[in-house]
């Protein structure tokens, strides 16, 4: 008798990130070589800055990120005294209207 996982029972669903959309848009064929070699750089400097955040999400020091912004998570881990990273919220205020940044790494998740 086969046994059943739990992954059986649920549909995957891969929905894409807006950074990756945004990596999709940049053509570097279409643009000059030191064009090319900016948008290289703007697109690494945005994969580390998500990384940071991906790190401040998955870190429970600063209590659950579901349900709200992580700016909102940082603002209440810093009225608590958790002393969350500054940079974290230098990045969040950069990118105020890009959900990729501003929502936490489980929004797309359907929890």
């Amino acid at each position: 008798m086969a046994s059943k996982l739990i992954t059986d029972a649920f549909p995957k669903i891969k929905k894409d990130r807006p950074i990756k959309q945004k990596q999709q848009q940049i053509k570097t064929s279409d643009l000059s070589h030191k064009d090319a070699e900016v948008s290289k750089d703007q697109t690494l400097e945005l994969t580390k800055e998500l990384s940071v955040l991906k790190e401040f999400d998955l870190d429970s020091e600063f209590g659950p990120c579901i349900g709200i912004t992580r700016l909102q998570r940082w603002e209440r881990a810093k009225e608590y005294g958790l002393y969350p990273p500054e940079e974290v919220k230098t990045i969040i205020s950069q990118h105020p209207n890009d959900e990729a940044f501003t929502e936490c790494v489980w929004y797309d998740a359907n929890l």
